[in-house]
């Protein structure tokens, strides 16, 4: 996208009747317009990382105002993203919603967050003002984020459905109802001589909501997973934190009451033409015979011909606008889908640590930052800059080829997803695990073999009888234990067993012990223990990982129930239950979908104690850094779409209908997350990869249909140098992020 060098030069072709200061939310045109102006090429000057220094260490002529404005805006924005980064992960681990009704939620969560913006927009326009909606609206939003967060908290019923519901809409109807506002609030505290000072504005604006979407991405899986809460992960925290940000954005945005410029409501054109429109259609209905040009013309006896003109042309791009929810539709199941799907894979990221599967959704501003610029210095000049419908087609095609990677990554994911097959009829499955610390040699049935220390054996199958014979012989050396030890073993059908050798005052000891299989939930791992006879063998145990106590008093030969945890770091405790002697303490991990069978075997000397951990099950090994490229597509698609969509709708359109456009352009997203919620609650495809498939070819049709669409388009062109008013609020975060740079040639 490319703009004038002057937003004044904007005001001069502005009607006469339009002022800096009277700004409104639907105005055919307001101070808090971004100019575009198209077929100028202006290299990146990095002006705006200037601005926002200066910002930063308050050295700019900005109003006071403005300083609680932007700290609004970014406490608002990390409060946002905050909240919805964990979203789908809170849905199905803590309130155990199936993955298709979390996404259900999701994203009629999302779909509201959308439709809010227009009944915002009319409380300020018409009611309010932006400064009132913005405070009462807000405490609103808080609310919200304060039931979420409190009713997260085990005591106060974490995992009851309602509380959770209320929270989340209350904050639809706060980030929406707020949305329209804020940036034209900012706007109108600059007067019309002052229009380098709102080129820096927009900077530091676009910096606030930025920094607020990124680091929150960022920070709160952190507070989710890293911290404990109760024994598990501290939803409670991740929760409060965006919470808090609310209440300081509040507190903010109050602090500065004194300071701005307040514009009175003006007329809502929004509304004008929503008249008009149900004018003229009542009449074409109830009207017998008369033919008219255009539907329109039946609404000339009210309407002033001027209006009429300027919504024809409106429902011209509007047109256009249809096929647009689909792109929506796949964009925003980066909160979901993509979630879930990294959930299902390994977070290990080398020497960068544990990525958390909602952590990944933080590439897509990363990546907005980095290939704005590199979209305008290097890409669209070499494609020639191509027309804005042929760059939206290209962003459809880019989201395409996004969710295909999606496709085939789950296809991996899937196909290296270890599922324990029950052993057939007759049969049970037996792996033997060797504490020692030397070589054991088995006859088990009529099968010979021989476990390295501390090693188990693949997997026997054996057939069930009541007394399967074993034989167990070490060397002379493993504790002078060279005699061979005979047992039997008695094996259920279609079961798994672990077959434990140990030691206990020098005599060879075997112990079965059943494999409890069923597989985790996805981010979770799960974990047995088995406690081998200590010093201290007429005490009672108990086990703990870090300071959760998972098993209290054990035995000696003890196999406890096992435990579901999140994947993660532990370190793992034994005790005595009366004595609080510490007998054991060690660290485990626990991968992603893994089941694990601790030994843990106190020291010989009673000084401490050794535990060895084996896989029954192994944990997800694909990488979550698979995920890097779908995101990086689908953000390139993005840049092409999103913003060219905003720059093709205010070229092609009249100024006066520009808050028509905005209120369009968030119905198709509000629209694209309604097709989602369609799909996932209809349940017609169950296999995660055939539905990713799925969305793709459902784009990539309505890509082409777009592409004829287009083809037949006859574009308005402007006078030359007229530039086109695009404003700040329909430039909206869900664009990602717009360029600073782009911004500084204002």
């Amino acid at each position: 996208m490319s703009t004038h060098n002057s937003v004044a030069s904007s005001n001069r072709r502005r009607d006469s009747q339009q002022s800096w200061t009277g700004s409104e939310i639907f105005r055919s045109q307001s101070p808090n317009d971004v100019v575009v102006q198209n077929n100028s090429q202006v290299k990146l000057s990095g002006k705006a990382w200037g601005r926002i220094k200066k910002f930063l260490l308050c050295k700019t002529d900005f109003p006071s105002s403005i300083y609680y404005i932007v700290g609004n805006e970014f406490c608002e924005r990390f409060s946002y993203y905050g909240m919805k980064a964990i979203l789908i992960l809170y849905l199905t681990r803590v309130l155990m919603l199936g993955d298709d009704t979390a996404t259900a939620v999701f994203h009629s969560f999302s779909m509201l967050c959308y439709f809010t913006p227009l009944f915002g927009a009319m409380l300020a326009d018409g009611w309010l003002g932006k400064y009132r909606t913005i405070l009462y609206v807000s405490v609103i939003y808080c609310i919200g984020n304060l039931i979420v967060s409190m009713t997260s908290l085990p005591p106060l019923g974490a995992g009851e459905i309602p509380g959770p519901m209320i929270g989340l809409f209350l904050i639809a109807l706060g980030t929406g109802g707020i949305k329209p506002c804020v940036s034209a609030f900012g706007g109108d505290q600059f007067t019309s001589d002052q229009s380098k000072l709102l080129q820096s504005f927009f900077s530091v604006f676009y910096f606030a909501i930025n920094a607020g979407s990124l680091l929150s991405m960022l920070i709160t899986p952190v507070l989710r997973g890293d911290v404990k809460c109760y024994g598990d992960d501290c939803y409670p925290l991740a929760f409060g934190v965006p919470a808090a940000l609310m209440l300081m954005a509040i507190t903010l945005f109050w602090f500065g009451r004194n300071k701005y410029k307040r514009v009175p409501q003006t007329d809502n054109i929004l509304l004008r033409v929503t008249k008009a429109v149900s004018y003229a259609l009542k009449k074409k209905i109830t009207s017998k015979g008369e033919r008219k040009a255009h539907w329109m013309d039946w609404a000339s006896d009210r309407y002033d011909a001027q209006l009429i003109e300027d919504i024809k042309a409106l429902f011209k791009v509007l047109f256009m606008f249809l096929p647009l929810p689909v792109f929506w539709t796949l964009f925003d199941q980066q909160g979901s889908r993509w979630v879930l799907q990294a959930g299902q894979m390994d977070g290990d990221a080398g020497f960068l640590g544990t990525m958390k599967p909602d952590q990944m959704q933080a590439f897509n501003p990363l990546f907005i930052i980095i290939l704005i610029p590199l979209f305008e210095t290097v890409i669209y000049p070499l494609l020639r800059r191509p027309k804005p419908l042929k760059r939206m087609c290209a962003g459809m095609f880019l989201a395409t080829v996004a969710f295909i990677f999606a496709g085939f990554l789950q296809m991996k994911i899937q196909s290296e997803e270890f599922i324990k097959n029950a052993p057939s009829e007759g049969q049970a499955n037996l792996q033997v695990i060797n504490s020692l610390d030397c070589p054991a040699s088995l006859s088990i049935g009529n099968k010979n073999i021989t476990v390295t220390p501390y090693g188990h054996s693949s997997e026997l199958n054996l057939p069930v009888t009541k007394n399967v014979s074993t034989r167990i012989q070490t060397s002379s050396k493993c504790y002078n234990m060279s005699r061979p030890v005979e047992d039997s073993l008695s094996l259920e059908d279609k079961e798994w067993y672990n077959l434990i050798i140990s030691e206990y005052k020098n005599q060879l000891r075997t112990h079965l012990v059943k494999q409890n299989v069923s597989s985790p939930p996805p981010g979770k791992a799960k974990l047995c223990t088995v406690l081998l006879p200590s010093l201290a063998d007429s005490e009672m145990f108990d086990i703990f990982l870090d300071e959760t106590k998972i098993q209290e008093k054990v035995d000696a030969w003890g196999a406890t129930n096992c435990v579901v945890k999140t994947s993660d770091q532990y370190k793992l405790t034994v005790k005595g239950e009366k004595t609080k002697t510490t007998y054991v303490s060690s660290k485990i991990s626990l991968k992603n979908g893994g089941i694990y069978t601790a030994v843990i075997e106190p020291n010989k000397l009673g000084k401490g104690g050794n535990v060895t951990l084996y896989k029954d099950l192994e944990a997800r090994n694909v990488s979550m850094l698979y995920q890097i490229p779908q995101y990086f597509v689908i953000t390139s698609g993005e840049i092409m779409f999103s913003i060219t969509g905003l720059e093709f709708a205010y070229s092609q359109a009249p100024a006066s209908t520009k808050s028509c456009l905005q209120a369009a352009w968030l119905m198709t997203v509000a629209f694209g997350n309604l097709i989602v919620v369609i799909e996932a609650e209809s349940r017609l495809i169950t296999n995660q990869t055939t539905e990713f498939f799925f969305f793709a070819g459902m784009l990539f049709v309505v890509m082409v249909g777009f592409a004829v669409m287009a083809k037949f388009y006859r574009y308005v062109e402007s006078p030359s140098g007229d530039p086109v008013a695009v404003p700040v609020d329909s430039i909206d975060d869900k664009t990602g992020i717009v360029d600073l740079d782009e911004l500084s040639r204002i």
